[in-house]
Parts: structure tokens; C-alpha cells; sequence
């Protein structure tokens, strides 16, 4: 039975929105098995394909013109406080089953997360639209946020190339789960309410929120993320891949519909997704479905799978790192400083917490 590139397509949306397969093989009169296998196929060769939509970081720290555009949002949003500032980065944890033996992982309880359920440890960097820039489903969900960063191919190039970041004025933005670098600002810790510390804090953290609500813009679109992903660890890496690209994708498409037409209607943006390109590369790659399925791939080992999901070597911080240590420090406090200078501060709340109950005054 010949499938339309549309049919397949859909069929893939709708169970990453949450479908079941056996409902849409009713639907669709495919056969109660057989969605599962267009949703593996289009899922693997055509929306974790770099020819529809690529993520890489490390194109990105060499895109001179997309980090200018990135740092000018970042500025405009922030009162050009943070005007050097080229994306945010922050951990998700996406649950899954627990890993088998078919996983080839030898430590399953690794991936038991603090949150209590099994899970990958997803990094992820995201402009001021919310456009992820770069992406790492490499580590387990016990990992602490800074060694899965670590782990990253991007990390060992900003580790090596910092001061190429560094004379450009161009640095990231995290929580305190990161260590400080001159490529990584940091907040303050220990800091007290109404001190300069605690005023940037506050401007970073209004600041890099925009990481937080991608994944929570992610979460809420992909029914299949609401529940633990059931499939294979290398079958569960790529979901989360292509939900992620898809983001992407509409992400592009509303900035550039908005842009064109400057309506907010969502809904009519919605229905216009199926651009000429879209369906010209389905057109291109409708008889795929029988070729073999490749593993999701990343030029820059952004993605691993089963026996890779290897725990993270320490060892005694070289000098290049606390030299890029220091200057983040240098920058961090320059910040803070212009933030006094502006005689900006943290907004007043208005309520108190006594007993875990809340009060007004």
C-alpha cells in the first residue's frame, strides 16, 4: 500500500503529540503495527535530518553574524546589561523506562534522577526566541548538570577556545548548577537580600529564563514527552531529537511569519506549517520507509547512545581553566557594577513566608 509523504507525516505529529498507534492505524486503515514503523522512519531520516533542520554549537560559536543577532536580543531584553550574552543554557530531565539489557548499559540505576524517576539528561543552550543553538543527550539523569555540560563536544571546544569568545566580548549565560567561566556567567552564591549581588542575580535570572520556558514550550506541545518514553534508549534519544528539531522548525516559521505579516494569529500560522519547502523535501523522500533506519547522528557527538552513556572522568582543574575562571569572575563584577551604576534593583516583594505560610504587608 502506497503512503503519502503527507499521511506519514501526520501519522509521526500525531503520535509525538501523544497518539496511540493503534488508534492511528484505524484512522489511517494502515494496519495496527504499521504507524510504528513510519514513526521510526520519518522520525530517524527525515525530521533528524540536518538537511531540514540542523542544531549544531559548535556552527553556531563560529557564525559571527547569528551570535551578533543573538547578543543584540539578549541586549534589548535585558537594558543591554547582559550585551555580550549569546544564549542560555540549562538541564531537562526526560523520563524514561528503565534501562534493559537490550540498552547495553551496565549501571541501569544511573539514570535514576534526583527527581525521583529514571530519566536522560538533556543540555541545552536557546536564544532569547527560545531557538535551541545547541543540544547534548549524552548523559544519565543522575548526572549533575555541570559534568553532562562537560561532557559535551561544545564544552571541550569553548574549553580550548575561550579566547576567541573572550576578545569578541561573547560569553553564555547558566544557573549555579555550572561552574563560572569567561564563557559561562554564573550567578553569585550565598548572596543577601537588597546587596549588588542579589540585584544581578535577580537581572540574570529574569535574563536566562528563556531556556526554562523552551523546555516547558516543548513539553506541553509533545504529548509523547507527558508520559516515560517506552522505547529503546537509542530510540528514546532520538524522540527527544526530533522534538527538539520541530521546535526549531516552528520557531523559524513563526518568527518568520510574524515578521512578514506582523499578526499574532496563531492559529492561521498554524495552519500554513506546509510550506512549499516542507512538502518539496517530503516529495524527495517519499519511498525511504523500507531503507534501514541510522542512528541519530551529530558532527560533533552532540547525541550517544547505549554503552556511550559512560560516567565523566574528574581530575585537578588545568591553569587555563582557572585563568578562564578568573576573567569570568573579572566580567561577572563588571556587570554587577554596571547594574549599580544604573541604580537598578530587585523589585519588592510583597509577601513573606513564615511556617510555609505566606503574608502580606
Amino acid at each position: 500500500m502506497q503512503i503519502s509523504g503527507e499521511v506519514k507525516l501526520a501519522i509521526t505529529l500525531r503520535m509525538l503529540a501523544g497518539g496511540s498507534y493503534l488508534d492511528l492505524g484505524l484512522i489511517f486503515g494502515t494496519g495496527s503495527t504499521y504507524p510504528y514503523t513510519i514513526f521510526t522512519n520519518v522520525m530517524t531520516r527525515w525530521i533528524c535530518n540536518d538537511d531540514l533542520v540542523k542544531i549544531s554549537g559548535l556552527e553556531y560559536c563560529n557564525d559571527d553574524a547569528r551570535m551578533e543577532a543573538v547578543a543584540r536580543d539578549f541586549a534589548d531584553g535585558s537594558n543591554h546589561l547582559f550585551s555580550g550574552c549569546i544564549g542560555a543554557i540549562d538541564g531537562w530531565i526526560v523520563k524514561i523506562m528503565k534501562p534493559t539489557k537490550r540498552d547495553k548499559v551496565r549501571n541501569p540505576k544511573s539514570f535514576y534522577s534526583r527527581k525521583g524517576f529514571y530519566a536522560v539528561s538533556v543540555q541545552a543552550i536557546v536564544d532569547k526566541k527560545k531557538r535551541i543553538l545547541f543540544r547534548s543527550i549524552e548523559s544519565r539523569g543522575a548526572e549533575h548538570d555541570s559534568t553532562a555540560f562537560k561532557r559535551s563536544g561544545l564544552y571541550k571546544w569553548l574549553e580550548d577556545n575561550w579566547m576567541i569568545l573572550k576578545e569578541k566580548g561573547y560569553y553564555f549565560i547558566g544557573d549555579s548548577a555550572y561552574a563560572l567561566r569567561q564563557f559561562l556567567i554564573t550567578p553569585y552564591d550565598n548572596t543577601f537580600h537588597g546587596t549588588p549581588e542579589d540585584t544581578f542575580n535577580f537581572f540574570h535570572s529574569s535574563s536566562r529564563i528563556v531556556v526554562e520556558c523552551a523546555f516547558g514550550e516543548i513539553d506541553l506541545r509533545w504529548g509523547i514527552l507527558w508520559r516515560r518514553l517506552q522505547f529503546s534508549l537509542k530510540m528514546n534519544c532520538k524522540v527527544i531529537d526530533a522534538c527538539m528539531r520541530l521546535h526549531n522548525f516552528l520557531v523559524d516559521f513563526r518568527d518568520e511569519h510574524l515578521s512578514q505579516s506582523g499578526s499574532r494569529d496563531s492559529l492561521e500560522m498554524d495552519r500554513m506549517v506546509f510550506s512549499d519547502e516542507m512538502r518539496r523535501f517530503l516529495s524527495i523522500n517519499l519511498n525511504e520507509e523500507n531503507e534501514e533506519v541510522l542512528g541519530v547522528h551529530g558532527g560533533e557527538k552532540e547525541i550517544r547512545h547505549n554503552d556511550e552513556f559512560e560516567p565523566s572522568q574528574g581530575g585537578r582543574p588545568r591553569t587555563a581553566d582557572k585563568e578562564c575562571e578568573k576573567v569570568g569572575r573579572v566580567w561577572r563584577d563588571k556587570i554587577r557594577d554596571e547594574i549599580t551604576r544604573q541604580q537598578l534593583v530587585r523589585p519588592r516583594t510583597n509577601w513573606f513566608r513564615v511556617n510555609n505560610r505566606m503574608f502580606d504587608f
